[in-house]
């Protein structure tokens, strides 16, 4: 991205007056532009002045408007920069000055500032006196929300302004920004969700980053991304400020950037430590409560007590802030401070979720003194005012990521020094302060100086997830101010893949860019996609929002067993979640009877956390907004509560079907916390883990054989927490994309008919399927087919419809015959050489008797026939059974044709059949065929020999040997076999013997070649073993046939253009045969070949010539595509259904196919083919500007009815505006110009204004315009199912698709007329005649 101030290039000096020079003077003027408008109008410029000459006055004029708009508004902002006042009170008044000058001259500029400075309040305004917030906001984060909005709210009472003016400020739900704001407050992670929106952050001019010492995730995103962001944008200040001394590390992080530091307070702090020892009960209490420990310390909430009353005795008007580490601390505080009644004193909460009216109580003290009970929000940016002491509990509630539980969690932890510091410095504003610290001083010097940045505690999946999310680039180049362990970083990358976020090159899929607009832990956004796509994101809801939270289930020491029992009506005893919705669903009822008051003693009645009910309910909500915002449908698994089941007892709240719905959208999210009981009772899990029911589960009574866990944690024992039985197929097919599975034992299954193997399914170690038959060609289809060969085709071991399997089964019955009758073992070929036989002749992919009998229906009658044994293909290559004796191919005239063999007797195919080409059928001679092959030559020579006359028979005896002796000395030769026979026995024997004796001796079948003619197609024309009658019947067409090869000379591959001086229309053959040459489109290349049908010739040729018109014209096609008068309006219209660049392809090609259609396009000489290509020139271009024409009225129609597609009210006319937008994508679409002919595309305006007028009159009688649909919909849907079959040509259901236009126009839109008469009985004739 090229840096967004670099001015381009100064041109030379422009004369005065002319468009060079108001640009030059409108680049001036640039400068002075807000910020948001600099790119949009230096874009502009650029084109123009790119343009020179060309640019055209009204459009620097206009340019001029806008730049001037701009500088107005941005004269105006400064007008509203008011009087800025430091309060000189605040140590950061001293340093004002030298501030302003460092914003001015630095970029980057990183200020510590001790507690009490006034910097958060304070540099606002000094950015302000800088002269920033003129040309963008100034955005000033904190990490917390009410701080956000605390802060904005004083700012602007200093301002003189009121909130939402000069000021404002955004969190989530709430905005108070206008126009005129010059100071925009806001939570980090409102930032850093602008940058998905705006990369550049052109809002603003300058940034604050507030609390960069707190390094939250937020934080050290924006500091990794203005890092980036300021090397383009030089343009942009950024301020980052620290409450504590470790500015170093954010100064060298920025090259170095200068560093203010600003000093608190001068008040002293005095530090008294009160370690958690219970020397003597805490003041007032009679002894040691229930929540004392059992090794003598205090509680937290009796060291809160003792201290509060130290201070109230030695200063009883003292306000006091305690820290304490979350909100259930709080109310426990809250509770014991409220009982010790101290005099004219108020107790006050202040958390983050606390209700805005609550918070300003705390930053608006009354006259009583105040006892402020915080979390660590008060520990930067919010001052309370008025504390002169506090408590440090020296605890905070840390969000830490656990790999083995796969969740993040709040834990409670010490905090760092630095933490401490903080907490102190929160006294000392006033007066002097105390700050009480629950903790011994050896204790503070053993902890961490500086809090750990959440990065290096937090799991990375949400971290990766998010940057994914945001293009940030891979986390390991992402500049960090510190970079997580790659470790963790691949840990993050896992733990997405096994959610489905992530692709194997990680990158973000359609399910993780959902995940990241969920603001919930990655497993649990994962939950609410799945349960989105079940029906049942009702329930998930309320489940995951319930695992964002602490448990609001109360189970006190002291009243464990009433708990339990008060808890035990909302057990389940297949799912601790069953049991969450249960608790849901009684306390959502409750909450719509009771009141306030009341529900809080429903709560405290059943053990329930008033206040995390009440943040469960709150948290439920915004996810609930948000499902809302992607417009997800809650669904509906639960059954109705009040039907009872057929037995009458009370029923369950999920039936069967809900119960796997929901549960499958927990595995989802949780694909590895499931197990399965062994034989001790314990749980086996992935990755070796092994754990047991946690005993406060309703299932630790009766645990089921598999089971899912919510978090497996380890308290001595490995425990799972929050679990539910589920089923194994669950798991399997949830964790599909992470289970291995194996195969062994592959064999063939007869009876299946196809080759099986045992499968076993893993997920990471834990088997989940240990012995399941699959059929193996699905999973290993190469080893499948190998065993198919062996075990089934070759073992004869198949019950299949082919023809050929039975055959082979009598060969290879014969053969073994023949080898039991020889008494040769090994004659038969064994397993391997018969697999062989088969190897290639079948696809790779087929392993069953179905998949074969599927495949040899459409196979070719070679593929059949090359599947059939011989006898010699089943007998082995030993001697007197050679290979050679029995060839695969027959040399005959330089061509080597295929021999086949069939040991069948009484079969018609007997023997040995030569696969004979009808091409080929004039050219075999006759007397070579006599011979055979050499394996059957003795044999046939010894039954002519047996068949002479007995007088002359017995000369030649015995007839084997004469026979074989005869094969073994004689080469086999064109030449008739009975006249080389008679030659060899007269020559060996003396006696005279002659061709006339072997005359009229009857062979067996098998000893005379059989024939099998076929054509091109492989089609068998003719067979039998008469050759001379074959040669008379099929001569003329073998004749025909050789002649197609021989002319094959004249074609020609690779035409480029028209350099024929004419292709003649017919040519005759040597051979007295007519072909018809032609051109044929190859696609990327045309080729001249010759064809047996005028026909078929005349449509190859029509389509080659076309091919080499678009070769000719390329670049005429890309010159009219490139001038085409689109405008930028027509551009914006046309951008929602596709590119420009699209819409220029369409416009040429339909003005190429109207031109083409309206031509004769059998060019056969080269100045015809010329003058086409010269006409179709000269025409392209103004037949693209008419279509042009037309595309711009339909857009418009098209713009007008966009708006009128939305609904008024979420839910109205649901159907009814399915149905309209459904016919605009048939109408408008990506490619539609270049699919329609220019008459049709003439009707698409009023198609589209038809739409609107329906649109129109939708909106105020839905019901009326559902009647009317009713009419047209059944003729839609019918042809939809017509199109879809495929079985209707195209030109016919066009008739039908523009009827039912037509008839939409009748319906809802009469006064614009069709046209052509329609109606319901001729749609119905047209569909009857389509039908049949």
């Amino acid at each position: 991205m090229a840096e967004k101030n670099s001015p381009p290039a100064k041109p030379a000096r422009p004369e005065p007056g002319s468009p060079a020079a108001a640009l030059a003077a409108q680049r001036r003027a640039l400068d002075s532009v807000l910020v948001r408008d600099f790119a949009r109008l230096q874009g502009r410029w650029r084109r123009l002045h790119d343009a020179a000459d060309k640019a055209r006055p009204e459009q620097i004029a206009a340019l001029q408007a806008d730049i001037a708009t701009s500088q107005a508004r941005r004269a105006a902002r400064a007008a509203r920069v008011p009087e800025i006042r430091v309060d000189e009170s605040l140590p950061i008044a001293a340093k004002a000055d030298e501030i302003v000058q460092l914003i001015r001259k630095h970029q980057v500029v990183v200020l510590a500032g001790e507690t009490g400075s006034g910097k958060t309040t304070q540099l606002p305004k000094l950015c302000l006196a800088a002269g920033r917030g003129v040309a963008g906001r100034i955005g000033c984060t904190q990490p917390r929300r009410i701080a956000a909005r605390s802060v904005a709210r004083r700012v602007a009472q200093e301002l003189g302004s009121e909130l939402g003016k000069l000021v404002g400020f955004q969190v989530r739900f709430a905005d108070q920004v206008s126009e005129e704001s010059l100071i925009k407050f806001m939570t980090d992670g409102i930032l850093l969700a602008e940058t998905q929106g705006d990369a550049w952050l052109n809002d603003y001019d300058t940034l604050i980053i507030d609390e960069a010492h707190e390094r939250s995730l937020n934080i050290d995103f924006l500091l990794g991304y203005l890092k980036r962001l300021l090397a383009r944008r030089r343009d942009l200040k950024l301020i980052v400020t620290s409450a504590t001394i470790d500015t170093a590390r954010f100064s060298a992080h920025f090259g170095n950037a200068p560093v203010v530091n600003v000093e608190g307070r001068s008040f002293p702090v005095e530090v008294r430590w009160r370690p958690a020892v219970a020397d003597a009960p805490a003041a007032g209490q009679g002894g040691k409560s229930r929540a004392t420990s059992e090794r003598g310390e205090l509680s937290l909430v009796e060291q809160i007590v003792a201290v509060a009353d130290e201070i109230t005795a030695e200063d009883p008007r003292g306000d006091v802030l305690v820290f304490l580490p979350g909100e259930r601390e709080i109310r426990d505080a809250h509770l014991a401070l409220a009982r010790r009644l101290y005099r004219n004193t108020e107790v006050l909460p202040l958390y983050a979720r606390l209700s805005a009216n609550d918070q300003d109580r705390v930053f608006k003290p009354g006259q009583a003194r105040r006892i402020v009970l915080a979390t660590n929000v008060a520990e930067t940016s919010l001052t309370v005012p008025r504390i002169r002491y506090v408590i440090d509990t020296g605890t905070a509630r840390v969000k830490r990521y656990s790999p083995r539980t796969q969740l993040e969690r709040l834990h409670i932890e010490p905090i760092s020094q630095a933490a401490a510091e903080q907490r102190k410095g929160r006294c000392g504003r006033v007066s002097a302060g105390v700050c009480f610290r629950l903790y011994g001083e050896q204790d503070f010097q053993q902890r961490p100086r500086y809090t750990e940045p959440e990065i290096l505690r937090s799991s990375l999946a949400g971290v990766i997830l998010r940057m994914l999310n945001l293009k940030l680039g891979e986390v390991a180049d992402f500049p960090f101010v510190e970079a997580p362990p790659e470790r963790a970083i691949g840990d993050g990358y896992r733990r997405l893949t096994e959610l489905g976020a992530i692709d194997e090159e990680k990158r973000l899929t359609a399910t993780g860019r959902i995940m990241a607009q969920l603001p919930i832990d990655v497993a649990l956004a994962r939950m609410l996609i799945e349960a989105k796509d079940r029906g049942a994101l009702r329930e998930l809801l309320t489940v995951t929002s319930f695992l964002s939270i602490q448990d609001p289930r109360e189970r006190p020491a002291d009243a464990r067993q009433a708990a339990d029992q008060a808890h035990a009506q909302f057990a389940d005893t297949r799912s601790d979640f069953v049991a969450v919705l249960k608790l849901w669903q009684a306390h959502a009822a409750a909450h719509e009877e009771l009141s306030q008051a009341r529900l809080r003693d429903w709560c405290q009645a059943r053990f329930l956390s008033y206040m995390r009910m009440r943040e469960w309910r709150e948290l439920h909500r915004q996810l609930l907004l948000l499902v809302e915002e992607l417009d997800w449908s809650l669904g509906d698994v639960v059954r109705d509560a009040t039907a009872p089941d057929a037995d009458g007892s009370a029923p369950a709240l999920l039936d069967a079907p809900g119960y796997e719905q929901v549960h499958r959208c927990l595995l989802s999210g949780w694909p590895t916390q499931v197990g399965r009981k062994d034989e001790r009772g314990q749980y086996r899990g992935t990755r070796e883990r092994r754990f047991q029911v946690f005993p406060g589960s309703s299932l630790a009574k009766s645990p089921p054989q598999w089971l899912l866990a919510g978090q497996i944690i380890d308290l001595q024992k490995v425990y799972g927490m929050l679990c539910a039985r589920v089923e194994p197929e669950w798991i399997e097919q949830q964790a599909e994309h992470l289970i291995k599975r194996s195969w062994r034992d592959p064999h063939w299954s007869r009876k299946r008919g196809a080759v099986m193997a045992f499968e076993q399914v893993s997920l990471f170690g834990l088997i989940l399927v240990e012995k399941r038959q699959v059929q193996y060609g699905t999973q290993e289809p190469a080893l499948a087919h190998e065993v198919f060969l062996r075990e089934a085709l070759a073992r004869g071991e198949i019950d299949a419809k082919a023809d050929f399997v039975r055959a082979n089964a009598r060969v290879l019955a014969e053969a073994q015959e023949l080898e039991a009758k020889q008494r040769r073992a090994g004659l038969v070929k064994d397993e391997s050489g018969l697999v062989a036989w088969f190897a290639g002749k079948l696809p790779q992919e087929i392993s069953s008797a179905a998949a074969l009998d599927g495949w040899y229906r459409r196979a070719t009658p070679n593929e059949q026939s090359a599947l059939r044994w011989s006898l010699a293909d089943v007998l082995g290559a030993k001697a007197g059974v050679a290979a050679q004796d029995y060839p695969t191919r027959l040399e005959l005239a330089g061509h080597k044709l295929k021999l086949e063999y069939r040991f069948v007797p009484n079969d018609p195919a007997d023997g040995v059949s030569l696969q004979l080409p009808l091409a080929f059928v004039n050219a075999v001679p006759a007397a070579r065929c006599e011979w055979l092959v050499p394996g059957l030559l003795a044999e046939k020579a010894a039954e002519l020999i047996r068949g002479l006359p007995k007088a002359l028979r017995r000369n030649f005896v015995p007839a084997p040997d004469f026979a074989r002796a005869f094969a073994e000395s004689e080469a086999v030769r064109d030449e008739p076999l009975a006249r080389v026979l008679a030659a060899y026995l007269q020559r060996v024997t003396g006696v005279a013997a002659s061709e006339q004796d072997f005359a009229g001796i009857e062979l067996p079948p098998h000893l005379r070649m059989h024939f099998r003619v076929y054509d091109e197609q492989g089609r068998t024309l003719e067979q039998g073993r008469d050759l001379a009658l074959i040669q008379a019947n099929w001569s003329g067409a073998a004749r025909a046939a050789f002649s197609r090869q021989a002319d094959a000379d004249l074609t020609r591959e690779e035409v480029d253009g028209f350099d024929f001086e004419q292709i003649p229309d017919s040519l005759l053959s040597q051979g007295n045969l007519t072909a018809y040459p032609a051109l044929v489109d190859l696609g990327d290349s045309v080729a001249l070949r010759v064809f047996e049908r005028r026909e078929e010739a005349l449509a190859s040729h029509r389509l080659g010539v076309l091919r080499l018109l678009r070769r000719a014209l390329a670049d005429r096609i890309k010159q009219a595509r490139r001038q085409l008068p689109i405008n930028h309006a027509l551009a914006l219209k046309y951008a929602g259904i596709a590119s420009v660049e699209s819409l220029r392809e369409d416009l040429i090609e339909a003005a190429l196919n109207e031109l083409f259609g309206a031509r004769e396009l059998d060019l056969r000489r080269r100045e015809d083919f010329a003058r086409v290509e010269a006409d179709l020139a000269r025409l392209l271009f103004p037949a693209a500007v008419e279509w042009l024409r037309l595309v711009e009225d339909v857009l418009s129609a098209y713009v007008e009815l966009a708006p009128w597609l939305q609904a008024p009210l979420m839910g109205y006319g649901k159907a009814n505006y399915d149905d309209l937008r459904d016919q605009l994508e048939n109408l408008v679409h990506p490619g539609f110009v270049r699919s329609l002919s220019k008459a049709r595309l003439a009707h698409y305006p009023r198609y589209l204004k038809a739409m609107r007028l329906r649109a129109e009159r939708l909106r105020v009688d839905a019901s009326r315009d559902q009647s009317r649909l009713l009419a047209v919909q059944g003729y839609w849907r019918e042809y939809l199912r017509l199109r879809a079959s495929g079985e209707t040509a195209t030109a016919e259901l066009d008739e039908l698709r523009w009827l039912i236009e037509e008839m939409r126009v009748s319906v809802f839109a009469q006064e614009l007329k069709t046209a052509e008469a329609v109606s319901p009985k001729r749609l119905q004739r047209v569909l009857d005649s389509l039908r049949r």
